[in-house]
């Protein structure tokens, strides 16, 4: 968690430097949820969230261009207000501020997660349908085929070692 803090650090005094301003720091949450999401940015409450998993699966890659991209977001939201997430100013910052690809997504390994899916079926074919997406269902979302039109419909649940839902 050290490492992660002063790579947070860092980021935040290269901005400052950057746009000779100073920034508030966020609050620093290591997540041991079982998610796809490396980091994630809450720009309302001004938290970063962080995915300990792929931090320890590749802690040097994490540290040099999931922080960053992080930090971006926050930095992005305090400067401009409310942009395109991963809009054209956000980019500068992550190219221009922190010498960094303006990569949108990651390319950690998420075969160990072992994340529930969901099999929802229609007229043509099976579905697998994220934990997030099963969840909207079960709050009263409905999701279609694209090729055959028909309302999804739940089957069973693939790949769960808490089968509670």
């Amino acid at each position: 968690m050290q490492q992660l803090n002063q790579q947070i650090e860092r980021c935040f005094l290269q901005a400052e430097q950057h746009f000779q301003r100073s920034f508030t720091r966020p609050e620093i949450i290591l997540s041991k949820r079982r998610s796809k999401v490396a980091g994630s940015a809450n720009l309302s409450q001004w938290k970063l969230r962080f995915n300990a998993h792929f931090y320890q699966q590749q802690p040097a890659d994490f540290l040099a261009q999931t922080v960053p991209h992080e930090v971006a977001h926050l930095l992005c939201h305090a400067l401009y207000g409310r942009v395109k997430p991963h809009g054209k100013e956000w980019q500068q910052i992550m190219q221009q501020v922190f010498n960094c690809p303006a990569n949108t997504t990651h390319s950690y390994s998420i075969e160990q997660l072992q994340l529930s899916t969901f099999e929802y079926r229609c007229a043509c074919q099976r579905h697998h349908l994220s934990v997030r997406r099963h969840n909207k269902v079960l709050r009263g979302a409905s999701y279609q085929c694209t090729k055959c039109q028909q309302r999804l419909s739940f089957v069973t649940i693939l790949n769960s070692d808490n089968p509670g839902r």
